[in-house]
């Protein structure tokens, strides 16, 4: 039902868009749009991702701008919702005549907008990390790794780092990215040498799992894989702490939340785009302006929005002019920026090649930095 309501909004709206033209170009500013879910389940993340790419716009106009102009940032709410979302872009598009778009983080929203911003012509940098968002895609990038990436890694972690031999999983299975990860995990899991010995899944705003997790309970796994997001996984936590579930935790970044339950989660892992200890210059440069700005850590979404930012504001640079095409055309070819998560090279499908992931373990109370898998060649 979603995505035929997403199509009608698009279809209704196609006119919109072409009739506006190229008058994304102005006088004085540069607009560039950004698409997060502010209010809502997810808003911590939305909020993060704001915070880093206003972080990045702002000190891009300190610098004097991008082609002797300000950049002027339009926000845009999805509230965690595909339909609001597209509307979202459609406004962006249509409407505010951006020329370019930033977000959307959740991938179930990142595939409606997606499908809108490439048949409009408009250049994106996503943060959701679904592999399907920018495959075909000319308009669409991102500035992080994939499902593919972090479901390998940490299904490799399990075998390799944790000696686990027999994992259960539960997701959401009206989750593209929850999805998506899980059955990356069991794949590799699975070839790996270990075991899966149950597949658990729950509807969408889902808040009592003791029946899924009783299963798990009754087949006793080394590790229990859960890949929501920190809402839910904090709520599968502690449920699963009262029903006396004795595996060790694993996730995946959908946990990595200002609002993740430390206490609920103490002893897990999960793995994540950056660490807040990285030594690299670039990581240790926005982590302390971040924090000088908003007086908080950064999380994940913060970085990634931060330097979706950067590959957009990078490409209107490279581009040299106000051309969406032009634009995307520069995105494409980025190679090499220097960015806070590490160095962006994007291959044929828009997606970075050269960031690793940070495995993060909880313990008492802290989140700590244990070790980096380097991008899978």
């Amino acid at each position: 039902m979603k995505g035929k309501r997403v199509f009608m909004f698009f279809a209704v709206s196609l006119m919109i868009i072409f009739a506006a033209g190229a008058t994304w170009a102005s006088n004085d500013v540069i607009k560039i749009g950004n698409i997060a879910c502010l209010t809502g389940p997810l808003s911590t993340y939305g909020e993060s991702h704001r915070n880093g790419v206003e972080l990045a716009v702002e000190q891009a106009n300190m610098n004097g701008g991008v082609l002797g102009k300000q950049i002027r940032l339009l926000n845009e709410d999805d509230q965690g919702d595909p339909v609001t979302g597209a509307s979202a872009a459609l406004k962006l598009i249509g409407q505010d005549n951006v020329l370019a778009i930033i977000g959307p983080i959740p991938s179930t929203i990142g595939m409606a907008v997606s499908s809108i911003v490439e048949d409009a012509g408009v250049p994106t940098v996503v943060t959701g990390t679904n592999p399907a968002i920018t495959p075909d895609k000319h308009f669409v990038s991102r500035s992080c790794w994939t499902d593919d990436f972090q479901g390998v890694v940490m299904g490799r972690f399990c075998i390799n780092e944790l000696s686990a031999k027999t994992a259960a999983v539960l997701y959401d299975l009206g989750n593209d990215y929850a999805k998506s990860v899980a059955e990356v995990f069991i794949k590799t899991f699975e070839a790996e040498g270990g075991t899966v010995i149950t597949v658990q899944t729950h509807p969408s705003q889902a808040v009592d799992f003791r029946a899924q997790l009783s299963i798990i309970k009754s087949k006793k796994p080394d590790v229990f894989f859960f890949s929501d997001f920190y809402n839910d996984a904090n709520l599968i936590a502690r449920q699963a702490k009262d029903l006396g579930i004795e595996a060790v935790f694993v996730g995946s970044d959908g946990w990595d939340s200002p609002e993740l339950d430390l206490a609920s989660l103490d002893g897990a892992y999960y793995c994540s785009h950056f660490s807040k200890e990285d030594p690299r210059t670039e990581t240790r440069f926005f982590v302390d302006e971040y924090k000088k700005k908003y007086n908080a850590e950064p999380d994940l979404l913060a970085i990634m929005g931060y330097d979706a930012a950067l590959m957009v504001i990078d490409g209107i640079r490279s581009a040299g002019k106000e051309d969406r095409e032009a634009v995307a055309d520069a995105i494409a070819k980025t190679n090499g920026l220097k960015a806070a998560q590490g160095d962006i090279t994007l291959d044929e499908n828009g997606d970075p090649t050269t960031l690793p992931a940070a495995i993060l373990v909880v313990k008492d109370g802290k989140i700590n930095y244990m070790k980096s898998y380097q991008p899978i060649q």
